[in-house]
């Protein structure tokens, strides 16, 4: 315990953080508006600096100012972001339905068939690289490295792939 006690005394960025905490989580509060995120990003801030090296930090008050504020400017843009992404439920049935007659629906419906099956006619690696790219999202470096393959190699059998479902859809 004792041991532990002066590894946290010798960091001055860390005594920087727990001398300056209600500064800290004001810079912090300023930008999230959020007492509770604050109070995390102060916490996240220590855990941080527990394992930096604060050798190198000539002003450990600016930097921890610095660095509270960064962990909250990241933490505001995340979360803008998750608002942007999400839709809400409300006013949910005003979206319209991506058919509008029950032929287009058939129509629709029969091209994704033809699509699908075009796809199954491909060789299966070429079927399976561009479904796991194109559908699921996986990178195309990620499928190189499972089929142990070169990425040029996966970009040309989702290109080829491509085309076929573009020849279908050019035929109806």
């Amino acid at each position: 315990m004792e041991k532990e006690q002066d590894s946290y005394n010798s960091n001055v960025l860390v005594d920087a953080l727990i001398q300056y905490k209600p500064k800290l989580i004001k810079i912090a509060d300023g930008i999230l508006h959020s007492h509770a995120q604050s109070e995390d990003i102060f916490h996240d801030a220590v855990v941080k600096a527990c394992s930096m090296r604060p050798d190198w930090i000539h002003c450990p008050v600016g930097y921890a100012c610095r660095m509270v504020y960064n962990l909250a400017v990241d933490a505001a843009r995340k979360k803008t972001h998750e608002r942007l992404s999400m839709r809400p439920i409300d006013g949910i049935e005003s979206i319209p339905a991506p058919c509008v007659s029950a032929l287009d629906c058939l129509v629709s419906t029969e091209t994704l068939r033809e699509v699908l099956n075009s796809l199954k006619n491909l060789p299966q690696r070429t079927h399976d690289a561009f479904v796991r790219h194109r559908i699921d999202g996986v990178p195309q470096k990620d499928i190189a490295e499972e089929l142990g393959v070169s990425r040029t190699l996966v970009n040309f059998m989702i290109k080829d792939a491509h085309r076929a479902c573009q020849h279908i859809l050019n035929a109806a």
